[in-house]
C-alpha cells in the first residue's frame, strides 16, 4: 500500500509538471498579445492550429482536476492531524490574494478563479463520492450547454473573429510605461476577469469535483494498466470528431466561436488521453524530470508572467512578436525551470512561493 501511495503522489507531481508546460504554451500568445488570425504569418497560423488541436483547453482541464485531487488529499491530512477544515479556507484566501496581484499584471490569471471556486468546493467536504460525481456531471453539462448555445447561435447568425488588438496596451509597452500598463490591467481588465469567473465557475467546480472523486476512488486501488490503455484509446477516439471540427473551422474563421466550441470540446476528452498516457509512462519509470516542475508549480507559473512581461517591455513590442519566436522563449524557459526546480528541490523541501503559501496556511499550528 505504501508503494502505491508513493507512486500515486509521484504521478500527481509529474502530471502537474507536464500540465504546467502545456499551460505555458497556451498562455504564450496572450503574454505576447493576441492577434487576429488574419494578421498572422503562415508559420504562426500553423502553430495556432497545432495549439488549438492539442494544447488549448487541454491543460487547464488537467490542472483543475489536479486541484480537486489535491483538495481531497489536503482534507485527509487535516483529519489525520486533527486540524480544522478552516485551514483550507485560509489556504484559499492566500491563493486569492496572490491571484488578484497576479491579475494586475496579466489578465489570464487562473489562481483567483481557483480560489473563489475553491470556497464553493468546501461545501462538498462531507459529500459522498457519488454525490461529487453527480454534481460534477451536472455542472459540466451546464458548461456544455453554454458553449453549445454559442455554437448554435453562431451557426445561425454567422461567425466572426473574437480577437481584437488592444492599442492601449500596445502604446504602454512601446513607451515602456509600466505604471500605465499595470493601471490599465487593474482598473479595466481585473473587473472583467472577475466577471468571467462568475460565468465559468460551475465548469471549474465540476473539474475540481472530478479530481476529488477520482482521488478518492483510486486511493486504495489504483487503475490497472489495462484500464488505462482502454481509457486512453477510447478518449482519443472520442476526440477525433472535435479535431476535425477544429481543422474545418480554421479553414473558415480560425478565431471564431465555432472553433472555440470544438477546442473546448476536445479539451474534455484529450485531457483524459494525456492523463492516461502520463500514468503509463510514470509506471514505466519515465518522465521523472517533470516532477520538479510540478512540485514548484506555483513558483514556476508566476515566473512565466514575470519573464514574458520583462520580455515585452525589453522588446517594446506587443501584439507584433511572431508566435514562432515566442515558442523559442517557451522552450528555453521550461528547460531552465526544469533544471533549476530539480536542483533547488535537492536542498529544499518546496519552492519559494510554495513555502510562503504553506507558512501562511498553517501559521504556527503543528503541521
Amino acid at each position: 500500500m505504501q508503494e502505491l501511495k508513493n507512486e500515486r503522489i509521484q504521478y500527481l507531481d509529474i502530471l502537474r509538471g507536464f500540465a504546467l508546460c502545456g499551460i505555458l504554451f497556451v498562455n504564450m500568445p496572450s503574454f505576447l498579445g493576441d492577434r487576429p488570425h488574419a494578421m498572422m504569418g503562415e508559420i504562426d497560423q500553423v502553430i495556432r492550429l497545432v495549439f488549438d488541436l492539442f494544447i488549448q483547453t487541454k491543460f487547464y482541464t488537467l490542472f483543475s482536476v489536479l486541484f480537486g485531487a489535491g483538495f481531497f488529499l489536503f482534507i485527509q491530512r487535516l483529519r489525520q492531524k486533527g486540524l480544522p477544515n478552516t485551514i483550507f479556507a485560509r489556504r484559499l484566501g492566500i491563493l486569492l490574494v496572490i491571484g488578484l496581484v497576479h491579475l494586475c499584471i496579466w489578465q489570464g490569471d487562473i489562481l483567483h478563479t481557483y480560489a473563489l471556486t475553491g470556497f464553493i468546493l468546501l461545501l462538498f467536504i462531507k459529500a459522498k463520492p457519488i454525490t461529487k460525481l453527480l454534481f460534477a456531471i451536472a455542472f459540466q453539462f451546464y458548461a456544455f450547454l453554454l458553449y453549445l448555445l454559442i455554437f448554435l447561435g453562431t451557426r445561425e447568425f454567422g461567425d466572426a473573429p473574437l480577437v481584437e488588438l488592444d492599442e492601449t496596451l500596445q502604446s504602454f509597452v512601446a513607451s515602456r510605461d509600466i505604471i500605465g500598463f499595470l493601471s490599465h490591467r487593474a482598473t479595466l481588465e481585473l473587473p472583467e476577469a472577475l466577471m468571467n469567473t462568475g460565468i465559468i465557475w460551475p465548469e471549474i467546480l465540476s473539474l475540481f469535483l472530478i479530481g476529488a472523486y477520482l482521488m478518492e476512488r483510486f486511493s486504495s486501488r489504483p487503475p490497472t494498466n489495462r484500464f488505462l490503455w482502454w481509457t486512453l484509446g477510447i478518449s482519443f477516439l472520442l476526440t477525433v470528431p472535435s479535431l476535425m471540427g477544429i481543422i474545418r473551422a480554421h479553414a473558415d474563421v480560425a478565431d471564431g466561436s465555432i472553433n472555440l466550441f470544438y477546442v473546448w470540446l476536445s479539451g474534455r476528452t484529450l485531457a483524459i488521453t494525456y492523463a492516461c498516457a502520463v500514468a503509463l509512462l510514470v509506471r514505466a519509470g519515465r518522465m521523472k524530470w517533470f516532477a520538479g516542475l510540478g512540485r514548484m508549480a506555483l513558483t514556476n507559473y508566476l515566473m512565466h508572467t514575470l519573464v514574458f512581461t520583462c520580455f515585452i517591455f525589453m522588446s517594446g513590442q506587443y501584439e507584433t512578436t511572431p508566435l514562432w519566436q515566442g515558442l523559442l522563449l517557451v522552450f528555453l524557459l521550461l528547460i531552465s525551470q526544469g533544471v533549476a526546480s530539480n536542483r533547488y528541490l535537492q536542498s529544499h523541501p518546496q519552492g519559494p512561493m510554495e513555502k510562503l503559501w504553506r507558512k501562511g496556511t498553517y501559521g504556527k499550528k503543528k503541521r
